[in-house]
């Protein structure tokens, strides 16, 4: 009975010195959050320095929950790198070509909407997180 009660110590022992810490680590902090919240800014059709033409907007930047990279930016979602960009591509097989870059508080997301037909329609946006 002692050789019995010596060993279930001795095994409990081995037992959680050789888990040590394991599960208890932090997750690595997700790159995204800093993006996330609302903006403010315009939206135009012919460039980011359109002052004149333009249309005030707001959005809300949001995690993607199914992904890694995956940001929703003015309900578009992308894949955004660890510096804060995208693109140029093409978005799952369709006709429109998106840009984003974010930088400190500032994003300027550019799409160009390509028909068949050859006609390409520019949004120009640029935005500052409130």
């Amino acid at each position: 009975m002692k050789y019995l009660l010596f060993f279930s110590i001795l095994a409990t022992t081995i037992l959680f010195s050789a888990c040590g810490d394991v599960g208890l680590e932090e997750f690595p902090a997700d790159y995204r959050v800093k993006w996330v919240g609302s903006y403010e800014g315009t939206k135009s059709n012919t460039s980011f320095d359109d002052d004149m033409f333009v249309t005030d907007l707001s959005f809300e930047v949001r995690l993607d929950p199914d992904s890694d990279d995956g940001l929703f930016v003015n309900d578009i979602l992308l894949p955004v790198s660890e510096d804060g960009t995208f693109g140029p591509d093409v978005m799952n097989g369709g006709f429109t070509n998106y840009e984003l870059t974010i930088e400190d508080d500032e994003l300027r997301l550019s799409s160009f909407a390509n028909f068949p037909n050859g006609i390409a329609l520019p949004c120009f946006i640029k935005a500052r997180k409130i």
